[in-house]
């Protein structure tokens, strides 16, 4: 593939996933709005925990959306499967922008907040394929830098939220109808996107493999019956990037907010700012692993977590805004030298012919119960025992780090 080609697929891949996740995480974003708009109780945190469970209920459907869209992906193309997988996230997000409060609608409103919540979760399960989209584009000397660009847009996608909420709450009665409009600019944003994934070329592994009739009729059958160990091995490692991502991106800010009476501007600066640096040291961890090899850059990140869980959060304790800056920065780093080499490692575990499946599914799996029920697991140990959260943390480190010792040579199917 000439390089004009790959640039307008990874310029075009950028927009499209960072616009697809503005719209989910706005969710996370606003989970203490949500949850008093739609889940009131008189107890802050039996609401806060009923709207963290919505947010998880979508991370929960993502392993159907991966066996949905994993089959497209793998049978009729990928270039089709997140085409419509953006479409399903653009109907969603709009829609809960005019949903009314319970106070209107009474027991209605939080039945479909769920339902569309769960509808972004099935959308989502599909869009996994883009880091296998991306990685099929790319020099066998470039996968883990291809894959880091699906994790930066993501992470882009995130600070795109914050932006757009800081934005309202200067312009609106925010806490009233404000917080509506950032998820009403998912009209514009799913029309954008939905275009630019009309025209974006297929990937030349999946094309090579259709030319020599070499793709799976059933692959989700031939994933499961043959590719167990890929399948729980992907998992494994990404369990860790997901726990402390969404640690990172939802729990902390409902853990400083329990802890300590910090402004509430700060927390969304200090969010944009962590996220900004977040996504720049994701591509140079996933330059690094191109070098050196993707184990060599995780182990370390996955130790990390096991060894700095606890002092962060005591950190996050404090009511000094220095202190806090530091706790996230330092727990930035070994997430982005996770994140980085995560998904061309995961894409190297699997052949062409199941490789969107194989990873729709471990991805999803993994955010699913470890990812999109992290807060809420989180939020439930702050409850019982403060420092709870960090052995959450610690424990995830741990599967991690047993999964990835468990990569073998002969266990990357680098058919790219």
């Amino acid at each position: 593939m000439d390089k004009l080609q790959v640039k307008k697929v990874i310029f075009l891949s950028i927009i499209c996933n960072t616009l697809l996740w503005y719209d989910y995480m706005l969710f996370g974003s606003l989970i203490s709005i949500i949850s008093h708009t739609f889940f009131p109780n008189n107890d802050y945190y039996v609401s806060l925990l009923a709207a963290l469970g919505v947010f998880a209920s979508g991370f929960l459907m993502r392993p159907l959306g991966a066996i949905m869209f994993g089959y497209i992906g793998d049978k009729y193309g990928r270039r089709i499967a997140l085409l419509f997988s953006i479409i399903l996230m653009s109907i969603s997000s709009i829609t809960i922008a005019i949903i009314p409060s319970y106070q209107k609608v009474g027991i209605l409103a939080p039945i479909l907040v769920t339902i569309l919540r769960l509808l972004q979760g099935i959308s989502l399960g599909g869009e996994a394929g883009n880091a296998t989209f991306l990685i099929e584009h790319s020099s066998d000397k470039k996968r883990g830098f291809f894959g880091s660009i699906e994790v930066l847009s993501a992470i882009i996608g995130s600070a795109m939220s914050l932006i757009a909420i800081l934005i309202c709450q200067k312009i609106s009665n925010f806490d009233s109808w404000g917080w509506r409009l950032p998820f009403a600019f998912g009209l514009f944003i799913g029309l954008v996107s939905i275009y630019l994934r009309y025209i974006l070329s297929e990937s030349p592994a999946y094309e090579i493999n259709k030319k020599h009739d070499k793709l799976s009729k059933s692959p989700f059958i031939e994933l499961i019956k043959c590719y167990k160990k890929p399948v729980l091995i992907a998992v494994g490692i990404d369990i860790v990037e997901n726990a402390s991502l969404y640690m990172f991106l939802i729990f902390f800010k409902i853990f400083i907010e329990g802890a300590a009476k910090l402004n509430n501007n700060f927390f969304y600066t200090i969010e944009i700012i962590s996220q900004v640096f977040l996504a720049i040291l994701t591509l140079l961890f996933a330059m690094l692993s191109d070098v050196i090899g993707r184990k060599k850059v995780m182990i370390p990140a996955f130790i990390t977590f096991t060894i700095i869980s606890l002092p962060t959060l005591l950190m996050l304790s404090s009511s000094n805004n220095l202190i806090v800056t530091v706790a996230y920065f330092i727990f930035m780093i070994p997430i982005a030298a996770s994140l980085g080499p995560v998904s061309a490692t995961m894409c190297e575990l699997f052949p062409t012919k199941v490789r969107y499946s194989g990873m729709s599914l471990s991805r999803n799996i993994a955010g699913g119960f470890f990812g999109g029920l992290g807060p809420f697991i989180c939020t439930w140990l702050m409850k019982q025992i403060k420092i709870g959260p960090s052995f959450y943390m610690i424990f995830c480190a741990l599967i991690g780090l047993i999964a990835i010792l468990q990569i073998k040579d002969k266990d990357l199917k680098v058919d790219f």
